[in-house]
């Protein structure tokens, strides 16, 4: 744990960046392959065990915590840490410790460590219509723990510096040392050649967040409703640095539209909730 955390600074930034920080809960979504993508349960090769990203997550989480503020309230922290755990106790995979954490920030987005920490920024909350739509942004981001977007991705990256030697890469994950294998994986930045796969993260925390959904007892078409919403107000668009780095996100809405027309109702069917209303407001309130 200790010798994770000396690397905390260069795991922070190649997980974040090559996981899927889903800024704006818009960008980031690709435009091709919408229609083949499936809720799945497995996220792909990876260098990394369960138990060596739940420690990753908690050394980054630390890191994290000193540079956000955190949302002190009681009362809005147990309300967003029950609604996590409902949704989450539906993913598929390992049995992550999941923490649910809300930063003071009014910009609508949302992101997911390995292992189970997910923070949500008050302006997703705010933004937010009903329960079920912020259920919605907590779906997405736990598909991307419980898929294990974050270590697989930087295990790609790890071979990819070493050439794909990869011999060489699994040597290092056998002899369990997370901080060694992280250090490496550490200077490796985001570059167009994990574009592709970045937005495939995407398209299968769309598509197995509203699995999530479904299975928890919340329509996911309130999924769609909230990005499209975001989008028709321009939220998390960005300015494109090259063809096709920054697809429309339009194509996401309705591809999670689809995604979710599939997926078999349950006769009761949860939208929205008191409690909710209670937290929203007392946001507002800047409380």
């Amino acid at each position: 744990m200790r010798r994770a955390r000396k690397v905390t600074g260069l795991v922070v930034l190649a997980l974040l960046t090559l996981q899927t920080a889903c800024g704006g809960l818009l960008a980031g979504a690709g435009l091709g392959g919408w229609d083949s993508v499936r809720p799945r349960s497995g996220g792909g090769f990876n260098l990394f065990s369960p138990e060596q990203d739940i420690e990753l997550g908690e050394a980054s989480a630390e890191e994290i915590r000193r540079q956000v503020v955190v949302v002190s309230d009681a009362r809005t922290e147990r309300y967003v840490q029950r609604l996590g755990e409902r949704i989450a106790a539906e993913a598929p995979g390992y049995r992550f410790p999941y923490k649910f954490i809300v930063v003071a920030s009014p910009e609508v987005n949302a992101f997911a460590l390995p292992g189970g920490y997910v923070f949500v920024n008050e302006g997703a909350i705010k933004a937010a219509r009903s329960e079920g739509e912020l259920a919605g942004v907590l779906a997405h981001e736990i598909a991307h723990v419980s898929l294990r977007h974050g270590t697989t991705q930087a295990s790609r990256a790890y071979l990819a510096k070493t050439g794909l030697s990869i011999l060489n890469a699994v040597t290092v994950a056998l002899q369990g040392d997370v901080g060694r294998l992280a250090s490496a994986v550490g200077g490796v930045g985001a570059n167009k050649f994990f574009l592709k796969s970045n937005r495939e993260a995407e398209m299968q925390a769309d598509a197995e967040g509203a699995r999530l959904l479904a299975a928890a007892g919340y329509d996911p078409r309130e999924m769609v409703e909230f990005f499209e919403r975001l989008y028709e107000r321009g939220e998390g668009r960005e300015e494109q640095e090259g063809p096709g780095d920054h697809p429309d996100p339009q194509s996401r809405v309705e591809a999670i539209g689809r995604i979710a027309a599939g997926l078999k109702a349950t006769e009761a069917r949860q939208h929205d909730s008191a409690e909710f209303r209670r937290i929203r407001s007392g946001l507002s309130d800047g409380r």
